[in-house]
């Protein structure tokens, strides 16, 4: 993502296979076997072409989906054959999200999961059954939480008395 335009480049060229006007991304993932990517963007919460997580395949540049979120998104991630899809948002929504590539329809949503920050980095598992979420700290806020794609409420959360940020995550 270059600003406001998301690119697929083949190895072989620098030419670029698709682009698309995104609105500002925060983050681009693409699956394992090259086949799905996916943008995080941020935006107004009034808009329905911002805060968008988009999903393409890599024969277009016209979205396979997107969803809308009164929050930023501020990660993506894709399981290995990008069945599945993990976002995490900012404020107002502070949710963490897993999709199906079949749909824009939240396979999990959460609850709110902290009082004023964001939801900050977002890991799916390979097999896509499993994703992690950290947040940027603040009160009320786990720095870790993970969830599996049938449960909208975390299987454990990691809170160390203090309010951090977590701001890597690797699955």
């Amino acid at each position: 993502a270059i600003g406001e335009v998301v690119l697929l480049f083949n190895r072989s060229s620098s030419n670029p296979v698709w682009k698309y006007t995104s609105g500002n991304a925060y983050n681009v993932a693409i699956s394992r076997d090259g086949k799905y990517m996916a943008a995080a963007t941020m935006g107004e919460e009034s808009n329905p072409n911002s805060n968008l997580l988009i999903l393409w395949n890599d024969k277009s540049g016209t979205p396979l989906w997107q969803y809308h979120s009164s929050g930023n998104f501020h990660d993506v991630s894709l399981s290995d054959d990008g069945k599945y899809i993990a976002g995490a948002t900012g404020c107002p929504d502070r949710r963490a999200y897993i999709f199906s590539r079949d749909s824009n329809k939240p396979v999990m949503r959460s609850e709110p999961l902290t009082y004023d920050s964001p939801i900050a980095k977002s890991k799916i598992s390979a097999d896509g059954k499993f994703a992690v979420f950290t947040s940027e700290g603040g009160p009320d806020s786990s720095v870790v939480m993970l969830f599996s794609k049938d449960s909208n409420k975390p299987l454990w959360k990691f809170e160390d008395g203090k309010q951090r940020a977590a701001r890597g995550l690797g699955f």
